[in-house]
């Protein structure tokens, strides 16, 4: 089968043209293009568009389009086909505007030309969460899922695959280390547990806060505005804001700075709290750590010694979100799991 995968991002789309069978998956060619920002979503959609097609057209034919899912409301993990009703919901965005809210529109057009199939595959707004994991200290202000399940559930399977077991069966803690951090729980196959990765809680990440103390927060907001917060929080805090960069191959060159390295080891120390106290729940059969930040040796050396004496430690470093969501759509061609519809889901529960 050979998919087409679109992954729309804040100021790039990456394509990619993939085969998957019975064997796993083979990226057979990739593209990457940068995009200056678009101040609407339907400006930025028809800028896309246009770079889609010519790349569609240039590598077909294919099976099958697989596209990364936008904020679509806190949904069950799985294969979702992409129709009228969720590239509705994208473009209207009630649960947040974001460039993979575009995935889906760009999917639906190019499988309207092509004559194929499309899907979306474990959305960012994966909630799986179990009832105990949503209480906050703040009545109205539940914990939220809004993580990396893409990546993090391919990853999973292939860890819980060299256990000699599925995922169903192996209970790991895992964390997506990337432009945020996702730190999880996985349980009978699913994500019961996780941090709220866009702006949320967990672990500072290149350019995100994370978990912050309140006070900092009241005050900075009562100075600068809501709006002006949810920027310094979401996109100018943790490395860019204590280092001045979020790039981490700079910061790794650096390491012999002693600000650097103080703060890098922060930054181990709250993943490490973060992985550790997800198992007070149920201790978990190994812990895997993925995402650009696994590639920083430093983090990934330090982190197994902080974590190994609870379980085994296994490192995946960068992203298979392409390989991810081919596999994701050879599943639901090949009937191994079967596709579910937006208008399915009740969004106040996540399905559950």
């Amino acid at each position: 089968m050979r998919a087409l995968a679109i992954n729309p991002g804040s100021t790039s789309t990456k394509l990619a043209l993939l085969e998957a069978g019975e064997t796993g998956v083979k990226l057979v060619e990739s593209y990457s293009e940068k995009h200056p920002p678009a101040k609407t979503l339907a400006a930025d959609l028809e800028a896309r568009l246009r770079l889609v097609l010519a790349r569609a057209d240039t590598w077909r034919p294919f099976d099958v389009i697989a596209a990364r899912g936008g904020l679509i409301g806190p949904v069950p993990a799985g294969v979702y086909a992409v129709d009228e009703e969720m590239v509705e919901l994208c473009l209207r965005a009630p649960y947040g505007v974001h460039p993979a809210n575009l995935a889906a529109p760009l999917a639906r057009e190019l499988s309207r030309r092509f004559g194929v199939p499309a899907f979306v595959v474990d959305p960012p707004t994966t909630d799986e969460l179990e009832p105990v994991a949503r209480i906050s200290g703040v009545p109205n202000v539940p914990r939220r899922s809004r993580v990396h399940a893409l990546n993090l559930r391919y990853v999973a399977r292939k860890v819980a695959a060299s256990l000699s077991g599925s995922l169903a069966d192996t209970p790991l803690i895992g964390a997506h280390l990337g432009g945020g951090s996702s730190v999880v729980r996985f349980s009978h196959g699913r994500i019961v547990d996780t941090n709220d990765a866009l702006l949320g809680e967990g672990p500072f990440s290149p350019n995100r806060a994370g978990t912050v103390p309140v006070y900092g927060v009241i005050e900075y907001t009562a100075r600068e505005g809501a709006e002006a917060a949810r920027e310094f929080f979401g996109r100018n805090a943790g490395f860019k804001g204590l280092l001045g960069t979020d790039d981490l191959l700079e910061i790794e060159k650096k390491m012999g700075d002693a600000e650097v390295r103080l703060t890098v080891d922060a930054y181990v120390l709250q993943v490490a709290k973060y992985m550790l106290g997800m198992a007070a729940a149920e201790r978990p059969q190994a812990f895997f750590v993925t995402g650009g930040a696994a590639r920083f040796g430093y983090v990934a050396n330090e982190l197994k010694k902080r974590l190994d004496w609870v379980a085994p430690v296994s490192v995946w470093p960068g992203e298979f979100e392409m390989e991810a969501l081919a596999e994701g759509a050879y599943r639901a061609l090949s009937g191994i799991e079967v596709p579910r519809r937006i208008r399915e889901v009740t969004h106040g529960n996540a399905g559950l």
